[in-house]
C-alpha cells in the first residue's frame, strides 16, 4: 500500500493537482485512501528528498514551488546524464526495446492536434522507462528520473493552446532519433538526441521566461 500511496501523492504533484505552495493535508488524504498516517509521512518524507514537497515543522507538507532557477539548474544536470543515458541505452538496445519506441512513437502522434499535457508526460515517462531499461543502470536512471521530475513540472503553467503541440511534436523528434540511434547501435547519435531534446527545452524556457 505504501507505494500506492506515494504513487498517488506524487502524480498529483506532478500533474498540478496539488499545486504550487498547496499543504497536503494528511488527515483527509488518510481518509480518502483509507490508509493510516503512517504511509503517508513516509511518502511525504521521500517526497521531500525528491525535493517535491518542503515539510515545515507544526505546519506540514507543502508542495514545493517549481522555481525557475531550480529547473534550470536541473537541465544543466540532466544535459550530461540524459547523453549518458541515451549512449547506454543505444549500446544495449534490443530490437523489443526499438519496437517499443515505435508504438510509443505512434501514439505520441497522435497528441499533437488532442491530449493534454498529462498524455504527453505519461508518454515521456513510458519513453523515458524504454531507455531505462535499455541503459541497464538503475542509479541512471533513478538520478535521471529525480531530476525530470524537478523539470517537468514548469510545463503546466504553459495554455496547451500556446505549447502543447509544440511540446509533442519535440517529443516525436526526440523519440524519432532515438529509434534511429538505436536501430544503428549508434551510441553517439543517441547521446545527441538526448542533449539536443535538453537544449530545445532549455532554449524554450529562455524565450517563455525571460
Amino acid at each position: 500500500m505504501g507505494k500506492e500511496v506515494y504513487a498517488i501523492i506524487k502524480d498529483r504533484i506532478l500533474s498540478g493537482a496539488y499545486e504550487s505552495g498547496e499543504f497536503i493535508n494528511e488527515k483527509e488524504l488518510a481518509t480518502e485512501l483509507n490508509v493510516s498516517r503512517t504511509p503517508i509521512r513516509e511518502t511525504l518524507a521521500r517526497l521531500e528528498w525528491e525535493k517535491l514537497v518542503t515539510i515545515i515543522p507544526r505546519a506540514g507538507a507543502m508542495v514545493t514551488t517549481a522555481e525557475l532557477n531550480a529547473v534550470k539548474e536541473a537541465y544543466q544536470v540532466r544535459y550530461v546524464l540524459e547523453g549518458e543515458l541515451g549512449r547506454r541505452a543505444a549500446e544495449r538496445a534490443t530490437p523489443a526495446q526499438t519496437q517499443e519506441l515505435e508504438a510509443i512513437k505512434r501514439r505520441c502522434q497522435a497528441l499533437v492536434e488532442t491530449g493534454t499535457q498529462d498524455d504527453l508526460n505519461a508518454i515521456s515517462r513510458e519513453y523515458r522507462a524504454v531507455l531505462g531499461n535499455a541503459a541497464s543502470n538503475k542509479t541512471l536512471f533513478e538520478m535521471s528520473e529525480l531530476l525530470f521530475n524537478v523539470s517537468v513540472r514548469v510545463w503546466q503553467s504553459i495554455p496547451e493552446k500556446d505549447g502543447h503541440a509544440e511540446l509533442a511534436a519535440a517529443q516525436i523528434a526526440e523519440i524519432d532519433s532515438m529509434i534511429s540511434a538505436f536501430m544503428a547501435n549508434d551510441p553517439d547519435a543517441a547521446q545527441r538526441a538526448m542533449q539536443d531534446a535538453i537544449g530545445y527545452y532549455t532554449d524554450k524556457l529562455k524565450k517563455l521566461f525571460q
